[in-house]
């Protein structure tokens, strides 16, 4: 089955709206040659394979709701996502050096 790739999905939105669970981002990502990280592009097709399992209790309570996740996001879109700093977010030799 198809489905139409909605503004800001993510693999993992995909999978949980068509098939009820985030395991099956792996399965859906290898049937379309994505990496489950991809940044994918609105309006394009995705193939949800058929032979996955579905938990169709998350199914019922997407479609009854009209549940269309979209958590997807670059940083240039949200600007009121704050920039991190400090160690806790810094990466070894990009702004934390070990010596």
């Amino acid at each position: 089955m198809e489905e139409i790739i909605l503004t800001h999905q993510s693999i993992l939105d995909i999978a949980i709206q068509h098939t009820g669970t985030v395991e099956n981002c792996f399965a859906i990502a290898v049937s379309n040659g994505f990496s489950v990280s991809d940044i994918l592009s609105a309006g394009s097709l995705a193939e949800i394979p058929e032979d996955i399992l579905k938990n169709t209790d998350v199914l019922n309570e997407y479609y009854a709701k009209k549940i269309q996740p979209a958590t997807g996001f670059t940083t240039g879109e949200n600007s009121e996502i704050p920039t991190l700093k400090g160690i806790g977010y810094m990466q070894i030799e990009n702004g934390f050096k070990v010596s």
